[in-house]
């Protein structure tokens, strides 16, 4: 599989996805613990670069656990697992060592764009957002995604 063909679908993939992490998004905005100052979300790639990742909702401020304990629930917006021995959603698996190309640099850097878009959709919850990457070596730092 090519770097765009692997784009391609799993912006599709995500995109499938986008009405549930928007209603996630919202009910977050609704029981938004008044103690949380901003909120970063996390795209979290396995370190094996074997396509498996997850996106979760981190609320920062005082006592993150209680903060995200709140928010437990509606804090994974997109997530891949295995269930009766499947991927769900089914994604395409990679081997690292056959791959040329950064599996995890593709899937923050696509995951990213989905973020600004749902952030955009959803309006928000009210406190400044940003997105970050793990396991990857293109995005370093925080990225806006806006209020």
């Amino acid at each position: 599989m090519t770097k765009t063909q692997y784009m391609i679908i799993l912006k599709d993939i995500l995109n499938r996805h986008t009405q549930d992490a928007i209603a996630k998004i919202n009910r977050i905005k609704q029981i938004l613990p008044e103690k949380a100052r901003s909120v970063e979300v996390g795209i979290h790639p396995t370190q094996d670069e074997e396509g498996i990742f997850s996106i979760m909702v981190h609320l920062i401020g005082p006592d993150l656990y209680v903060l995200n304990k709140v928010i437990e629930p509606y804090r994974e917006l997109f997530g891949i697992k295995f269930i009766d021995a499947k991927l769900q959603p089914e994604v395409p698996l990679f081997d690292p060592y056959e791959t040329p190309f950064s599996v995890n640099d593709l899937i923050v850097e696509v995951s990213i764009d989905w973020l600004k878009q749902i952030w955009n959709l959803s309006g928000g919850i009210g406190i400044p957002a940003y997105a970050f990457g793990e396991e990857c070596s293109k995005f370093e730092g925080l990225i806006p995604l806006g209020e």
